[in-house]
């Protein structure tokens, strides 16, 4: 009772209630009784936290019960001196709250983590409070202070004193960092650098010798394929994923993931029909545990609308972006707005004013999140959308300001590469008289 009360109280020697507190406290702290409770609290708190993660892999990130016994694991940390089992609890609260699309609760526990271990010297969750505080910047689109806190966290990663952290925070955190760092970096342009990082978290996750970390880095690496539009990729590593997550049966998100990726990767490969109903599949199990993914969404509309289904694919994305302003998770929502112009043009290629609205907004979405990679694709579209009204002028403008110091990178062809940017802007929309035939495939150039 009187140790609460004792905690964080100011210093003062106009208060003689707390010196007497401080005494008696002392003194209490010495009897075998008091010892012995102590060390049964801290057992107790120790189990509840290794309930509610067991309760992840068995019910979820956003089940009630782990919610639930999160919260019950932080009130009964609150009354122990060791912060190591508060930081497990403030690390299963914010997971759940960023599951079920929660903003404004997902974000004060991953500034509450940070805040506080960053005051104590040489915490050793630091790490995983720049991690979750990164994760966090991501779902948010704040690219640019995602990627400081994934590097954050990779350089404060040691092995021999984090060491058991895939088991206490899901995965392992430096795993974790590169393989979103690996994402982030490519939408901020720094297409060269996201593919090595993604080998590194692979490399690290197979390290680990972690199940739920290596089915985390598959799925984000497979996530990165469809980022490119490479269907080898999605292939490759959602069968990879579809693999361990049957070895090691793990919750249902993960072969909802699974199921969709081999969906998208075969309807690349052009199988439409089964495809679409894999990817459907695939997108009900997320939804059934609570998982709300705009990138799949928008995934699923665009496969939709190449099938005919135009109508559906618009409906789609309209909800999305409806969910998208319940949940505050803007990542894709760039990405969102391209592919709604797209569909709208597939509809009606005559009804240009919507879809050069819908590119204006993604453009504009891009260049506020630093999103370099969404911006040129979406600047792109709309530079080809003017070039079929004869608005040549406007089409150079729009893709001269996106391709302006985009980062150099083996994946633009040559004969884009190191042209200066009207010279670049001319060779994508296919202006440049001194190179007729190249870049004909000008959506695949570098991003």
């Amino acid at each position: 009772m009187l140790a609460p009360a004792v905690e964080g109280f100011p210093a003062t020697q106009q208060f003689p209630e707390l010196a007497e507190a401080q005494t008696l406290l002392t003194a209490l702290s010495e009897r075998d009784a008091v010892k012995s409770a102590t060390a049964l609290h801290q057992r107790r708190v120790h189990l509840q936290i290794s309930l509610a993660n067991a309760l992840i892999w068995a019910k979820g990130q956003q089940a009630p019960e782990t919610s639930a016994a999160f919260a019950r694991a932080r009130e009964l940390a609150s009354r122990v001196e060791d912060a190591s089992e508060r930081f497990s609890a403030y690390y299963g609260l914010w997971v759940g709250h960023q599951t079920r699309g929660e903003p404004a609760s997902m974000r004060e526990m991953a500034e509450l983590f940070l805040r506080e271990a960053t005051a104590r010297p040489n915490c050793p969750e630091a790490l995983v409070g720049h991690r979750i505080s990164g994760t966090t910047c991501l779902y948010f689109g704040d690219f640019a202070g995602a990627h400081e806190h994934f590097q954050k966290t990779i350089d404060l990663y040691d092995r021999a004193r984090h060491a058991d952290f895939a088991n206490r925070f899901g995965h392992d955190p430096r795993v974790a960092a590169e393989i979103f760092d690996a994402l982030t970096l490519w939408v901020l342009g720094g297409i060269d650098g996201a593919l090595p990082a993604a080998d590194r978290a692979l490399a690290d996750a197979e390290s680990a010798a972690h199940a739920p970390t290596m089915a985390h880095a598959l799925n984000w690496v497979a996530f990165l394929g469809l980022f490119r539009r490479s269907p080898e990729a999605v292939a490759t590593y959602g069968q990879a994923l579809a693999d361990i997550v049957s070895r090691y049966d793990l919750p249902a998100i993960w072969p909802g993931q699974a199921i969709f990726l081999q969906g998208w990767a075969k309807w690349s490969d052009g199988a439409e029909e089964s495809s679409l109903a894999e990817m459907r599949r695939g997108l009900a199990v997320n939804r059934e545990q609570g998982w709300f993914l705009p990138s799949l969404e928008a995934a699923l509309a665009e496969a939709e609308a190449s099938s005919g289904e135009t109508a559906a694919g618009l409906r789609r994305l309209d909800d999305a972006l409806a969910e998208l302003e319940r949940t505050e998770q803007r990542w894709y929502e760039a990405e969102i707005h391209r592919i709604r112009a797209e569909i709208l043009l597939r509809r009606d290629p005559a009804d240009t004013a919507a879809a050069e609205q819908s590119l204006q907004t993604a453009i504009a979405i891009a260049q506020s999140q630093k999103a370099r990679s969404f911006e040129l694709r979406a600047a792109l579209s709309l530079a080809k959308l003017f070039r079929a009204t004869n608005r040549d002028a406007d089409a150079h403008a729009v893709l001269a300001r996106a391709v302006e110091g985009f980062p150099p990178t083996q994946q633009i062809p040559r004969t884009c590469r190191g042209a200066n940017p009207s010279r670049r802007a001319n060779c994508l929309t296919g202006n440049d008289s001194r190179s007729p035939n190249t870049c004909r495939h000008p959506a695949k150039a570098g991003v």
